[in-house]
């Protein structure tokens, strides 16, 4: 137990280390007012979608072997099965919080707290992470995909909704058109019929490099992005706003739990509990919902007029409280589910 939460504080350290040049480069003043934007439109339009590429076409020779030996139908089952816990879970935490947050004066900060707790930095965050922790396991990414996947359809309607107020501003044209559904979508195909992956033909191998070298790009700037706002953020208006901590224990403890507790039927149903468990089908929407808020906060609140100083104060308060409760909570989780890593 002890190795896993070095391990797993050893690579949050790497991820905290990303955030040092941004937040040099902002007190230097060498990063001007366009700065966040032009890095989260990075992550959004290439990023997202070249980790999806990369997570469901570009294998190693071993890592090939390894997805093969899966029957796609148990395959195919098992991306449901991810689905279903994702929706799930989530689901509950959005409940939760219109409880939690019920009685609060403050409306749009009330909404921006709950956006901050039903989603997690899954995309940026999350799956870089479950590659590191997992060594590269394939089947892991691609769960944690899954995941990401039915993350951005919900950020697009109800996180929409969340900090807009507005149900006009949900559109079914801008969720079909969002650059991570479709790499996404166009992955999985390909996935599927392999003769089309132009990826992992030896002829042409080179390809590969695309959306790999890309895909690599999402934790470093994702986290530059975390240590500008750092640099842009008073300490005083992070840490003083009880609502923060309310929403970060929602976010870091809360949720990962709920997912938990979701998942633990779907193992019963199995057959033998944890001990039938089937690669990290299970174990990826856990790790994806201990994760920090999802850097979309801050971008929906710009977008859609929410609360910005709100927003900012639950990322970068929370991203900083992750460092302490992300190994704390997967430690906890792997000593539960009786997870080898």
């Amino acid at each position: 137990m002890l190795d896993i939460f070095i391990k797993t504080l050893l690579i949050m350290c790497v991820f905290i280390a990303f955030a040092v040049p941004g937040f040099a480069l902002k007190k230097l003043k060498m990063i001007g007012e366009g700065g966040v934007l032009t890095l989260s439109n990075v992550l959004l339009y290439v990023c997202q979608p070249a980790l999806a590429i990369s997570a469901f076409c570009v294998f190693s020779n071993e890592d090939w072997l390894q997805i093969q030996a899966v029957d796609k139908l148990t395959l195919l089952g098992n991306f449901g099965l991810t689905a279903a816990i994702t929706l799930l879970a989530m689901g509950l935490v959005f409940g939760l919080c219109k409880l939690v947050f019920i009685k609060s004066k403050n409306k749009k900060a009330a909404d921006v707290y709950s956006f901050a707790a039903v989603f997690s930095n899954c995309g940026f965050f999350g799956v870089p992470f479950v590659q590191m922790f997992t060594d590269g396991n394939p089947l892991a990414v691609m769960y944690m995909m899954v995941f990401s996947i039915f993350f951005n359809i919900l950020c697009w309607t109800l996180g929409v909704f969340l900090i807009s107020g507005d149900l006009k501003q949900i559109s079914a044209k801008k969720i079909l058109l969002n650059p991570t559904l479709i790499a996404s979508a166009v992955a999985v195909i390909i996935f599927f019929v392999p003769e089309i992956n132009i990826f992992m033909m030896e002829e042409v191998k080179e390809f590969a490099i695309f959306p790999q070298y890309l895909s690599y790009m999402t934790a470093p700037v994702s986290m530059i992005i975390v240590g500008i706002r750092l640099a842009e953020t008073p300490l005083s208006k992070l840490f003083c706003n009880i609502g923060t901590y309310i929403a970060g224990g929602l976010r870091l403890i809360v949720a990962p739990f709920i997912t938990l507790l979701v998942a633990l039927p779907f193992m019963g149903l199995a057959g033998g509990g944890a001990a039938a468990f089937p690669e990290y089908v299970y174990f990826a929407p856990i790790i994806a919902m201990t994760m920090s808020p999802a850097a979309a906060v801050v971008a929906m609140s710009e977008r859609f007029d929410g609360d910005k100083e709100t927003a900012t104060s639950v990322f970068v308060a929370n991203t900083i409280l992750s460092i302490a409760t992300i190994p704390l909570i997967i430690t906890a989780m792997t000593a539960i589910l009786g997870i080898a890593v």
